[in-house]
């Protein structure tokens, strides 16, 4: 039994689907003086506007370019450039794919953001910390799950490399603020050095 097709949404539902404001998918439809007509609903009746799908896959296009910064004018036209030379499923494709690549920075960094704060924290804290961490890192796919699993680079993904540097770092990690010293560290025996 297939799915039945809507036959259109709302604008408070378009608004709350897309993620562009009331007045800037009334604009996004108008043609005269302050709109940008770079869509015609089914029906055009004024308090009666239903979009479909293809409307929604502009207005959340629409609604992406206003997120960079674009006035509704000039990501209206950005657009009107895109789509002649793609069409709309690959202008989301191409969006798509470069959300998943923002999605695996901002992954990267809350995995070091993390580990850095677990880092700082006293024993046994920090060792349950940077392990719940390892977990949550190993989830987003940020490090590589073990033998049979591709590896992540480290120039794919530094949080796992800083992660891991964490874990394996001895547990009395903290900050000399000894500024006179010839390297910082004055005072301070290495593993390795005579003592």
């Amino acid at each position: 039994m297939g799915a039945t097709k809507r036959r259109g949404w709302k604008i408070a539902e378009v608004e709350r689907l897309v993620g562009l404001s009331r007045r800037d998918i009334q604009r996004a439809c108008y043609q005269g003086r302050g709109g940008v007509g770079v869509l015609k609903p089914s029906d055009g009746s004024w308090g009666r506007r239903t979009y479909d799908e293809r409307d929604l896959a502009v207005l959340f296009l629409l609604a992406q370019k206003r997120r960079e910064g674009l006035t509704l004018s000039q990501a209206a036209e950005r657009l009107r450039d895109d789509t002649a030379g793609h069409t709309l499923s690959q202008l989301l494709d191409i969006e798509a794919e470069r959300l998943s690549e923002q999605l695996e920075d901002i992954e990267d960094r809350l995995v070091r953001a993390e580990a850095l704060a677990a880092a700082i924290e006293e024993e046994p804290t920090r060792t349950q910390q940077l392990s719940l961490i390892h977990d949550h890192a190993q989830e987003l796919g940020r490090v590589s799950l073990g033998p049979g699993h591709a590896p992540t680079t480290e120039d794919d993904a530094p949080g796992e490399e800083l992660l891991q540097e964490l874990m394996g770092a001895p547990s009395d990690i903290h900050v000399d603020n000894n500024e006179g010293g010839t390297d910082g560290e004055a005072g301070k025996t290495h593993q390795g050095d005579p003592a």
